[in-house]
């Protein structure tokens, strides 16, 4: 079994598990990656969006309520089954496809944003650049794709996903923070905009993998809570955010 093949295996028995997948419970994090979704939407009509390696599927939930037309994609048919157990538990209507992300059985330029979070730091960099590939070819030209990534610069995230590997405990496979996409949305055909950081105090919840660091969890929040804003810039979020227009020609 090859990597892939091994990362794939985490991801459907991740989605098998009751406590881990299917759940819609919405949490800090996904209300952090909800409301950057929030800025790209446009004001005058309902967004398109499709999310691309979309696990629990409830961010995109959530966008179905507020009047979106989401498409999930998954290669976890764990994954696609709960997402849709999901939506009509909701009563939400959404368009699930079970597929790699890397060719996606949908036509060109029909979408104002396709976005995913937690997904490329699983792949190296030529199934990175596949990836965005795909994600620009289903993106209207002048649309959007999104990226969120697990920085490289998090030191909460870093420290507590160290001490889970280390204690065998790490439940997400092969994963590779990241440091910058600026390369591969060059090789992609995409005009990357400024990265930057959010989320430094869903970061602090690695640190849960560290037996007893509840009270040290405690005082950074304190302690980040009580910055100015511009003293917050300076200690980079959990995720990296990476995004970028398809050119109008191209």
């Amino acid at each position: 079994m090859n990597q892939e093949e091994q990362q794939k295996q985490v991801w459907d028995q991740l989605w098998s598990n009751k406590e881990t997948g299917g759940g819609h419970q919405w949490d800090p994090l996904s209300d952090t990656i909800y409301n950057e979704i929030l800025k790209l939407l446009p004001a005058d009509r309902p967004a398109t969006l499709l999310e691309a390696g979309s696990g629990t599927g409830r961010i995109s939930l959530r966008l179905a309520a507020d009047g979106a037309e989401v498409t999930l994609v998954d290669y976890s048919a764990g994954a696609i089954s709960n997402s849709q157990r999901l939506f009509q538990s909701q009563q939400q209507s959404g368009r699930f496809i079970l597929s790699d992300i890397r060719n996606i059985n949908l036509p060109d330029g029909e979408l104002d944003i396709v976005w995913n979070s937690g997904v490329l730091e699983h792949f190296d960099k030529d199934q990175q650049i596949a990836i965005l590939k795909e994600m620009k070819r289903l993106t209207k030209p002048g649309g959007t794709v999104l990226v969120l990534t697990p920085s490289a610069r998090s030191l909460p995230y870093l420290v507590g996903k160290f001490a889970a590997e280390q204690q065998g405990t790490w439940m997400y496979g092969t994963e590779h923070p990241v440091w910058s996409l600026q390369e591969v949305f060059a090789a992609s055909g995409l005009e990357l905009l400024p990265e930057y950081h959010i989320g430094f105090e869903n970061s602090l919840d690695f640190l849960d993998f560290i037996g007893g660091a509840q009270p040290v969890k405690e005082w950074m929040r304190r302690w980040y809570q009580s910055l100015p804003d511009e003293a917050r810039d300076v200690f980079a979020g959990y995720l990296l955010v990476s995004k970028g227009n398809r050119p109008l020609e191209g």
